[in-house]
This record gives structure tokens, C-alpha cells and sequence, in this order.
């Protein structure tokens, strides 16, 4: 049932995984943080003159991986700031959705070994992937609550989730304010059911600007950066946003210098 949601999910974000696979380098495409394996699965069938490698921490969701019968897939169980591969050993290192994830749990620290491990390993010349959120603003934004039940859920929210302290202000007894980027998290996280693992784990870390600064500390040059559309994940139902909410997922494509 989880994987077949996912699937679905799926669908939706292939534009984005073809739009990475433009960028490949020469040399096998390492996965880091590959998980149950459905990007991982599409792109080896899709070139099977490539070899792939899915990095994951977890032997049991590896064991599960869509992608582990696949005759040019290798599946490794390692720590994505861990040195898994030889130096200049690959062509292109993806990061489909996993460094939010590294940052939830070691923090900026965390994620810079993580891309700089990757980095070691490329070729010269060879490229860093990313997919995920780009921070839109973090300008105060009004958020209408309709309804008792989401009503109780913001107060959790602002109560549970750990990852940093989320100021607001009552604008009127149905409307709050709050960052645009605190805002976001709270739409993406008040009807998922796994609510104790989203309050430790952030999805709006960092603007563009400062992913291009995190990703240039781990010696990185930008190639490319595109935005995907992403916004039918947000939930807003007894919720009426009071601003336009705009694209936020993006790929950012960046090398090793030759």
C-alpha cells in the first residue's frame, strides 16, 4: 500500500528525475540516500548503459529496494558522509530528497560531509545533483486556520516540532502569523500521519542563494539550477493561505571543477 502511494507520487516528480538525468557525467551514477528505490528503479531502466549505485544507511529498506534486481544496479549499505567510494570513481552523484534528511539529523555539519564525500568521489569535471526545496521567502505570511481540529494541530505543531523555535503572532482569532518558510513546514507536515518523525525533520532549509553558498564550501561550481512544481504536496484543507505560494522544489545541478 506505502509503496503503491509512492508510486503514484511518483508520476509527479519524473520530469524533475529526466531533467538530472540531462546532467549525468561519464562514469557510474551513485544514489545517495536511494531508500525504497522507485527514482532508482526508473532511471536503470531508462539507461541501461549506465551503471548505478543506491546508497542507503538501512540494509532492511535496501532489502526492499525496487531497484535491487536490476542487472546495472549495485546496492551498498553505508552512512552518506561516509568515504563509500574511491576518489574521482564516479560521474554524477545524486541526492533525490535525502539531504533535508542528513540536516534533520546532524545538521548543516552533517551535510556538508555529505556532499563533500560525494565531491571526493566524482571525476573531475563529474556532477552533483539535488533535488529538493529552495526556502521561498522568509517574509511573515498569514495563515487562515477554519477549523477547531487544524486549529489544535497548529498548536501541536508549534509545540512539537524540534528542529527550531517557530515565532507567530495571532493577527485576529482565525488568523496567524509566521514565517513563510515556518508556514510551508506546517503545510506539509499537519496531516501526515508519521506526525512524531515530521517534528524532527525540517523541509525548508535553505534559499537558493544559500544553497549555492553551502554548496560552493564543499568545492562545488553551479552548472544549472530549475524549478519544478511541487505545491500539490501542501494540505490545506481547513486552512486558506493568505499569500501566493509559490514553486519551491527545484533540481540544482553543480560539478566538481575540472
Amino acid at each position: 500500500m506505502l509503496i503503491d502511494g509512492l508510486t503514484r507520487r511518483f508520476e509527479r516528480q519524473k520530469p524533475a528525475v529526466d531533467y538530472m538525468a540531462e546532467h549525468f557525467g561519464v562514469g557510474p551514477v551513485a544514489d545517495f540516500g536511494c531508500g525504497n528505490g522507485i527514482p532508482l528503479a526508473y532511471q536503470a531502466d531508462r539507461h541501461p548503459d549506465l551503471f548505478f549505485v543506491g546508497v542507503d544507511h538501512s540494509t532492511d529498506i535496501l532489502n526492499r529496494n525496487l531497484a535491487r534486481d536490476r542487472a546495472n544496479v549495485l546496492l551498498v549499505t553505508a552512512d552518506l558522509a561516509s568515504r563509500t567510494f574511491p576518489d574521482d570513481s564516479l560521474g554524477s552523484a545524486v541526492f533525490n530528497r535525502s539531504l533535508h534528511e542528513v540536516y534533520s539529523l546532524f545538521g548543516e555539519a552533517g551535510l556538508k560531509q555529505a556532499v563533500t564525500a560525494a565531491r571526493n568521489a566524482l571525476h573531475p569535471g563529474g556532477r552533483v545533483l539535488v533535488y529538493e526545496n529552495a526556502v521561498p521567502s522568509r517574509d511573515r505570511v498569514a495563515l487562515r486556520i477554519v477549523t477547531d481540529e487544524v486549529r489544535e494541530l497548529f498548536t501541536r505543531f508549534i509545540r512539537d516540532y524540534s528542529v527550531r523555535p517557530v515565532p507567530w503572532t495571532q493577527k485576529t482569532p482565525d488568523t496567524v502569523v509566521l514565517q513563510e518558510d515556518d508556514a510551508l513546514e506546517f503545510l506539509t507536515k499537519y496531516r501526515d500521519p508519521d506526525w512524531e518523525s515530521e517534528m524532527r525533520e525540517v523541509h525548508f532549509l535553505y534559499s537558493l542563494e544559500e544553497w549555492d553558498a553551502v554548496l560552493a564550501s564543499c568545492g562545488l561550481e553551479k552548472v544549472a539550477v530549475r524549478r519544478f512544481d511541487d505545491r500539490q504536496i501542501l494540505a490545506t484543507d481547513g486552512v486558506e493561505p493568505g499569500w501566493e505560494i509559490a514553486d519551491f522544489k527545484h533540481v540544482l545541478v553543480y560539478r566538481r571543477p575540472a
